[in-house]
């Protein structure tokens, strides 16, 4: 029985990191099944748009929370929240969960207002502590997540006819906003662990990319998604040439992490190739802009299944083996999920390539793969976070 003293609840990563990974499996499957006219919808907000929102606010804010809330006691040396604040937290979460997918049942604004508590909370919780402990360098983390509150605010009201951007506009900037974070964290996370596997290994080389083009990727992607509510469609052509001139800055910063030295470890150059998204997705955005006009479809999936969806399984991957006490070394189940999502991703962009019958397909085919990915990833962490961790330390 999970009771608010069982190990499930003794650090966030663990219902977080499951909820997340569950949930990214179960939506992506919900979708296909009402793509698929299998399942009749009704509900206020169009299924496609709830895909799109649930990808961002449910699985991805799900992988944000484990990590933060995992990570800010070893920032900051504080007791990471567990028990029955871990549990109320949680449960604010699944309700917006559970809001969202109640169709017709739950007024608009009801369901809109229980979806926005979560992350308002948990900005004000990590501020707080953060604050408090004079931890200065991460205070901008608690902002970015103010921010992402801001743009689902933003959703909702689009929806309702009120904001005078479009819902699917507002998910763009928020797509833009969790590539920030990927841009900042990933800059921080990727080069040192691939400075400290090698060094282990008895290999020097100098990673790291220098200081001006860290700036200049942080403070590009910040732009694109102020970008992306005031430029995109007035300017197109304009856009596209920022978006392809800051893919060539991602791309050159993934250069000096030599990621090409990682390959004989799935845990690190997954790392690697969820960077590599980034830039082959700002590349792909351009072309939309240049070819179409928006954000293309290609573009969007290299951005989020790609970058961010990769980026998400790797690291609560590492995060969940570290903070169980496991050894950090991938098996067959953690090497299959990396390369099935992978997979996933290169199909569900190459979909959007094709205009035939062998379209629905490859979607269909993407779709599996990433359902086989979160799958195994859940057959291997479920027993973990229900257990102790095994080196006897708490959390």
């Amino acid at each position: 029985m999970v009771t608010a003293s069982s190990p499930f609840w003794r650090a966030g990563f663990r219902p977080f990191f499951t909820a997340g990974a569950l949930y990214a499996l179960i939506v992506l499957s919900l979708w296909i099944l009402i793509l698929a006219g299998v399942i009749d919808y009704e509900t206020h907000i169009a299924p496609s748009l709830i895909h799109g929102h649930e990808m961002i606010y449910g699985f991805g804010v799900a992988a944000i929370a484990g990590f933060i809330l995992t990570a800010m006691p070893n920032w900051t040396n504080t007791v990471p929240l567990s028990g029955k604040a871990l549990i109320a937290l949680f449960g604010l979460w699944c309700l917006g969960r559970l809001s969202l997918w109640a169709g017709t049942f739950l007024p608009y604004s009801f369901l809109a207002i229980i979806d926005l508590l979560f992350l308002p909370v948990l900005s004000i919780y990590t501020a707080r502590i953060l604050f408090k402990t004079g931890n200065k360098r991460n205070l901008m983390l608690p902002g970015i997540f103010m921010i992402l509150a801001i743009f689902n605010l933003c959703f909702y009201l689009s929806e309702a006819g009120i904001a005078p951007h479009s819902s699917r506009t507002v998910l763009e900037a928020a797509i833009s906003l969790l590539l920030l974070l990927i841009t900042i964290i990933g800059g921080r996370i990727v080069p040192a662990f691939t400075r400290n596997a090698l060094a282990a290994k008895g290999t020097k080389a100098d990673i790291g990319a220098p200081t001006k083009l860290n700036i200049l990727c942080i403070a590009g992607t910040a732009i694109m998604m102020i970008g992306d509510l005031f430029i995109a469609d007035g300017w197109p052509e304009l856009f596209a040439c920022f978006c392809a001139i800051l893919a060539g800055l991602h791309l050159a910063r993934l250069y000096f992490w030599k990621g090409w030295m990682t390959l004989s470890d799935p845990l690190l150059w997954a790392m690697h190739a969820a960077y590599l998204w980034i830039p082959i997705g700002l590349f792909l955005k351009a072309y939309g802009f240049v070819t179409y006009g928006y954000f293309w479809e290609g573009a969007l999936h290299a951005l989020t299944a790609g970058a961010i969806g990769t980026m998400i399984l790797v690291v609560t991957a590492r995060a969940g083996l570290g903070h169980t006490g496991s050894a950090l070394r991938t098996n067959p189940y953690l090497t299959v999920s990396l390369y099935a999502l992978t997979l996933s991703a290169i199909f569900r962009v190459a979909q959007s390539f094709i205009h035939n019958d062998f379209s629905e397909q490859l979607l269909y085919l993407s779709s599996l793969f990433w359902v086989l990915a979160f799958g195994l990833y859940l057959v291997n962490f479920l027993p973990l976070m229900t257990r102790p961790r095994l080196d006897g330390k708490p959390g």
